[in-house]
């Protein structure tokens, strides 16, 4: 449509109005006339037509053109993009100077353990990590955690462990972030007496060596004993933690604590199972070729029996086919990983089997099976956890179908159906005596002959 301006540069082109009536020069474009010779209308003109065949409108709006504003530009639409701009300078500085910042913490860390020998092993290991990855361990490095500081084993294992990882700097930061408890460590924050214990999330998140739920830590199990030495659990080694003073660092006061060796990550079931004395399992899933999947999954749980618990049904196993006995160890594993603080709220959840499996904490039950009671708890994976029971839980009734048929058992078969022939031909083979078998042999005296 085209707008008239009126009047200054200043008025809003939306303002604008329509040009007058060529008739009346009135602004109404709704307005009908009926009109007379005269192209205008007087003003003292009578509301009676002039002329009475004769009508006009406006009819329908011609199109606008807006004409552009050039001085009346807005104050905020100059100022806005220079505004965003400075605050996101000022907001990437901020960010900058506090991540130039965190790197200070580890130099600092560094210079205050320096003054004692006991943290030579630490202090060695911060300055083999690659310097890439320094921002990263500065970090998870925060006051609300607990350093618990590794001292030097004099054992040859220990050494041993100690050359593996300088061999392979890239294993440094998450083997230091195990060593990052997200839990103000003390004497009495601590359960007394094993099997009671406590599980505590760390600082290892790392993708290459934590396969839990997604976003979820690795963790430690900690124990106390009655005269208050504190464990660490699921360790080659008696690994003893002891709780220090606080460290100031910086502006920042952070918890501590030494431990009589380097913490060990948890590893695979394949790896994990042998130093608790358990094989059995682990053999047989590798048989059957369900170990390897069993590795692989992100989150698991494990109810896994003692060697002991297989000898009572080892003529069942014997008899059950690959597929079968496969179904029965993969039973005893669900999704998900569920610690011993989380089982003692009771958890019913379906098995890798496809079955009903609940436990309490304290016993584990296959639904339509048996019970069995767990005898060790918390034993860590890197993928899940494993609680050792003492049965291995099995259906009331095994379906027929998973029953294994053998060489053997064959040969038993037509040895007893050889056996029952023989003794039904015996009968047959009295004197005189004429009878005609089922399958058409006529039998006289102590011959026989076929039927034609």
């Amino acid at each position: 449509m085209h707008r008239w301006l009126l009047g200054d540069d200043d008025v809003n082109p939306s303002l604008a109005v329509e040009p007058p009536c060529s008739v009346c020069r009135s602004g109404d474009r709704f307005i009908v006339h009926k009109q007379s010779n005269a192209s205008v209308p007087s003003a003292t003109s009578s509301d009676k037509p002039l002329h009475r065949n004769r009508y006009h409108s406006m009819g329908p709006p011609k199109p606008v053109r807006t004409l552009p504003v050039l001085k009346s530009q807005r104050i905020d639409s100059i100022l806005h993009p220079t505004m965003l701009f400075f605050c996101l300078t000022i907001a990437t500085f901020c960010v900058s100077a506090v991540h130039a910042q965190r790197p200070m913490v580890v130099e600092e860390l560094k210079a205050v353990l320096a003054d004692d020998s006991m943290f030579n092993l630490f202090l060695s290991l911060v300055e083999a990590m690659p310097i890439e990855l320094i921002p990263d361990f500065a970090t998870i490095l925060t006051p609300n955690l607990t350093l618990a500081i590794p001292e030097l084993n004099p054992s040859a294992a220990s050494h041993d462990r100690l050359a593996q990882v300088l061999d392979d700097p890239s294993s440094i930061f998450p083997l230091l972030s195990y060593h990052l408890v997200k839990f103000p460590l003390s004497r009495t924050s601590i359960a007394t007496a094993s099997p009671n214990h406590i599980i505590i999330p760390t600082a290892l998140t790392d993708f290459s060596t934590v396969f839990l739920e997604p976003d979820q830590s690795q963790v430690l199990v900690l124990s106390r004993e009655q005269d208050g030495t504190i464990h660490v659990l699921n360790q080659p080694t008696d690994v003893v933690l002891v709780p220090r003073d606080d460290l100031a660092i910086l502006d920042d006061t952070y918890i501590w604590s030494t431990t009589s060796d380097m913490l060990v990550m948890p590893s695979t079931l394949s790896k994990t199972m042998p130093n608790s004395d358990i094989t059995t399992f682990t053999e047989s899933a590798s048989a059957v070729g369900i170990l390897d999947a069993l590795e692989s999954l992100h989150g698991v749980t494990l109810f896994v029996p003692q060697d002991t618990a297989f000898s009572p049904i080892e003529s069942t196993i014997e008899h059950l086919n690959s597929v079968a006995l496969a179904s029965v160890l993969s039973g005893h594993g669900i999704n998900g990983t569920f610690y011993s603080t989380q089982l003692t709220e009771g958890i019913v959840e379906v098995n890798f089997a496809g079955q009903i499996l609940s436990s309490d904490g304290l016993t584990v039950s296959l639904s339509g099976g048996n019970t069995a009671n767990i005898v060790v708890s918390d034993i860590l994976l890197q993928n899940g956890v494993v609680h050792i029971i003492d049965n291995v839980l099995l259906l009331d009734a095994i379906p027929v179908s998973t029953l294994s048929v053998g060489p053997w058992a064959v040969a038993s078969l037509a040895l007893i159906m050889g056996g029952i022939f023989a003794i039904v031909l015996a009968c047959c083979r009295v004197r005189g005596a004429r009878s005609i078998s089922p399958r058409g042999w006529k039998f006289e005296s102590t011959s026989y002959i076929r039927l034609t």
